[in-house]
């Protein structure tokens, strides 16, 4: 005879049954929306996850009754407006915490849905690893550049941990893009940000990538001298370094430009090469695997630029090859690269 085992775990997500909203009898605002479920849920994460976009000047109130989630909409919503609930990840089931990770609601002020859509994807301008929980804003263009960053945005959408951001529900209009990595909207010293030096318009942009910078903090590139460290760490053994042979690396690409090739282990640059043109010929590399980096030396500095808000300059581009290299002794190793957006 052996125990019960319990059947097998719950691993179901909360399943939304069905929404209802409710007017007030004097003005026919919007009041309340109720969200049922078909079992008992609580909150996850609410104050990280959730966003009303366009944003209100009160915050939305929200309760837990059993199935349901309530929210109180204590704020005059703006007319002829659609309007986005982002509740991704803000529910889990009450017993064994299955997270709904996706769960959007989309009302409007007027008999009219704005439907216009734009995605896009939020990356490190350096690096180029995505990054989550960013806000992404869209201005007026007739907002003044000097008050983006320091003013709530006409739209919001959030990237989730793969850097993706999407808005449903956009007018027929030109936008400023930016964004933040701050829990707020207003920049932060510290913090990344990105912009796109053209106007976005949802119905002819489908898709965008922004790359965010720390507008006054510059990557410190400086190269670590491995040969060095190899001579401190086998001193006792002066035949090992003077047996070290090189190899070479030559990039075969359609760039012809002032740029910088890294040569990077763990995200660590080994050694860097500066061009002003072709040939782009990497020579007395120390055998290995390397991670390549392309850097479009715009300003010939011999270092990665940051961007600028105030100048609206962009952080300089970056590339990174898609796999890793091995450089081996005593041998010349040619690259086909097509470096391209």
């Amino acid at each position: 005879m052996v125990a019960p085992t319990g059947g097998e775990k719950d691993i179901a997500v909360p399943k939304l049954i069905n929404t209802t909203e409710v007017y007030s009898k004097e003005n026919k605002q919007l009041e309340e929306i109720n969200f049922s479920f078909d079992e008992f849920i609580e909150l996850n994460n609410w104050q990280e996850n959730f966003y009303i976009s366009p944003p209100t000047q009160k915050r939305i109130l929200k309760k837990i009754k059993s199935s349901k989630l309530i929210l109180n909409i204590d704020d005059t919503l703006a007319q002829n407006t659609t309007y986005h609930l982002a509740l991704n990840n803000c529910i889990k089931d009450l017993n064994e915490g299955n997270i709904l990770d996706t769960l959007n609601y989309i009302f409007s002020t007027s008999e009219l849905v704005d439907s216009l859509r734009l995605s896009g994807k939020l990356q490190d301008a350096y690096t180029l690893k995505f990054i989550g929980n960013a806000w992404i804003m869209l201005f007026n263009k007739a907002r003044n550049d000097s008050v983006i960053f320091k003013e709530t945005p006409n739209y919001l959408a959030k990237t989730d941990k793969n850097g993706n951001f999407h808005f449903p529900n956009l007018k027929v209009e030109n936008y400023k893009i930016v964004s933040l990595t701050d829990f707020d909207f207003i920049y932060n010293e510290g913090e990344q940000i990105s912009f796109s030096e053209q106007l976005i318009n949802a119905e002819i942009d489908s898709f965008i990538s922004l790359l965010a910078f720390d507008p006054i903090v510059v990557v410190d590139s400086i190269v670590t001298d491995t040969l060095s460290t190899l001579s401190d760490s086998s001193k006792t053994d002066s035949v090992l370094v003077e047996s070290v042979t090189y190899g070479n690396l030559e990039i075969i690409t359609t760039e012809n430009s002032p740029c910088i090739f890294q040569l990077l282990q763990n995200e660590k640059v080994i050694s860097q090469f500066d061009f002003s043109e072709k040939p782009y010929s990497l020579t007395e590399i120390i055998p290995g695997k390397y991670q390549l980096k392309f850097i479009e030396d715009t300003d010939q500095n011999g270092e990665w630029t940051t961007g600028s808000w105030e100048d609206k300059t962009s952080a300089e581009r970056v590339f990174n090859y898609p796999t890793e290299i091995t450089i081996r002794s005593n041998w010349d190793l040619e690259l086909e690269w097509i470096i391209e957006e």
